[in-house]
């Protein structure tokens, strides 16, 4: 998966769920990356877009609207280049496709059903669906051609107050990998040697992003790569094609290295330094 579902957030009791923005939940995030397996990006938004204009108009139905409304948010991203949301500048990076007048005007139509006040279910069991509008204020503007402020541009905290500017996320299958196996121990132990190694805060600079973050698959099969850059991190989603049961530990060495430098290749930055020997 590229962008990670999120699970909705609920309140105790069971009471209605928390959309804090428009790729919260799992039918959103699911259909994002779905899209992003497409050949024609935008053709499949258009396609899935009017589908959900022209079925909703009586109700609004739970799973369309989540899924319509990520679209149309996205339509809306690229358009002016302004997101709220960390995951849409990601998959933005990752999937460049053109807006058509067509194509917009069915995400404002997309937009306008998915946020009406009544005969909706996604404004029914909304929270607080005042601040969800709030928060998607950004989109409708760009949809609607209404003038708005980019925000200013961000400038990271690389000082050790704010902590670790390379944080690594190790998966086998469909779970995380247990901390207690050899492969995470020795992953943690590096990926620490390298937030505290000053050589690779310096090639890290450059970047002018907070954080870098690696998700690693290892799992066997083919070695594949997604990176990506937001507003204030960049991602990067590596299958390494092998299973974490390796007979040497060097390979978490050799694993990090290939996720750092090919991060480092999206983002035009330096040749990597040589990692640390693994800590004892």
């Amino acid at each position: 998966m590229i962008i990670k579902s999120s699970e909705r957030i609920r309140c105790v009791n069971d009471r209605p769920p928390l959309f804090e923005e428009p790729f919260d939940s799992d039918d959103a995030s699911d259909a994002i990356a779905e899209l992003e397996g497409e050949e024609d990006v935008a053709a499949a938004m258009a396609e899935a877009l009017d589908t959900f204009v022209r079925d909703n108009e009586e109700y609004v139905e739970e799973g369309a609207v989540e899924e319509a409304l990520a679209f149309a948010c996205l339509v809306a991203a690229r358009i002016s280049g302004i997101a709220p949301d960390e995951s849409a500048h990601h998959w933005l990076d990752r999937n460049p496709f053109t807006v058509s007048g067509d194509l917009r005007r069915l995400a404002a139509a997309a937009f306008a059903l998915a946020t009406r006040p009544r005969d909706n279910w996604f404004n029914e069991v909304q929270a607080d669906w005042q601040g969800l509008l709030e928060h998607l204020e950004p989109y409708r503007k760009a949809l609607h051609g209404e003038p708005q402020e980019a925000p200013a541009p961000f400038v990271p905290d690389l000082s050790r107050q704010k902590g670790q500017w390379l944080r690594a996320f190790w998966s086998i299958a469909e779970r995380s990998l247990p901390d207690d196996t050899p492969y995470a121990d020795a992953a943690e132990r590096l990926v620490l040697a390298v937030n505290e190694a000053p050589d690779w805060l310096a090639w890290w600079r450059p970047a002018n992003l907070q954080e870098l973050l690696v998700f690693g698959q290892l799992t066997p099969g083919a070695y594949t790569e997604r990176i990506s850059r937001g507003r204030a991190t960049a991602e990067a989603w590596i299958d390494f094609g092998h299973s974490h049961e390796v007979s040497d530990l060097t390979q978490v060495i050799d694993d990090l290295q290939r996720a750092l430098t090919a991060a480092g290749r999206h983002l035009g930055l330096d040749p990597v330094p040589a990692l640390p020997a693994l800590p004892g």
